[in-house]
């Protein structure tokens, strides 16, 4: 009874590992669909655990594959343990997969988010255009670039919007008469949850 314990409280904390890595990813995705993404911040916290959260991730895996896999005992008669349904080596391989599908979802989420077209600027305005770089704190992957460009995409006047999380900043192209950039670091403020830094 406490080897079927063991196998799932490893199974069952390789994967809730794999899915705290992959939450600073998953939940911007969630709330654009939801449309809660204030929540979005909440979560910001694992993305600096992110490294070492998947290689403990990896390190449980490896220990639930070595018990599934590694030569087993016999009794008196020659006669093998049964593995319940829960130490078989499908729900193993489950388990792993999924680790493994929520572990990579930084590196696919861009398929999940709404896509909007990027707004062409009108002729006769040109002298209202304006080009800003916003310094926004809290992005660590493509789905957060995703989300403050939907953000920003929504907003009346914004022509284009560009994000980088690496450098950790947006360009974004806008009509000075509809928004400012104070209505715009407002805005991804309070979408997204990041902070925009002037």
């Amino acid at each position: 009874m406490t080897k079927t314990k063991n196998n799932r409280l490893l199974l069952g904390s390789g994967l809730l590992l794999a899915l705290t890595s992959s939450l600073c990813c998953i939940v911007p995705i969630l709330a654009i669909v939801g449309g809660t993404s204030g929540a979005v911040s909440v979560f910001s916290w694992a993305a600096p655990l992110r490294p070492y959260l998947l290689g403990v991730t990896a390190l449980i895996l490896g220990v639930a594959f070595y018990q599934a896999y590694k030569p087993r005992k016999t009794d008196e008669c020659g006669c093998e343990e049964k593995k319940s349904f829960m130490q078989s080596k499908a729900v193993l391989w489950t388990i792993a997969a999924l680790s493994l599908l929520l572990s990579a979802f930084p590196y696919y989420s861009t398929f999940f988010q709404p896509q909007l077209p990027q707004r062409q600027a009108i002729v006769g305005s040109s002298s209202s255009s304006r080009q800003a770089t916003l310094h926004i704190r809290g992005m660590s992957c493509e789905a957060c670039e995703g989300h403050v460009n939907h953000a920003l995409l929504q907003t009346p006047g914004v022509e284009e919007a560009k994000t980088f999380y690496a450098k950790g900043i947006t360009i974004v192209k806008f009509d000075s008469t509809q928004t400012s950039i104070r209505q715009l670091a407002a805005k991804v403020e309070a979408e997204t949850g990041y902070k925009v830094i002037q």
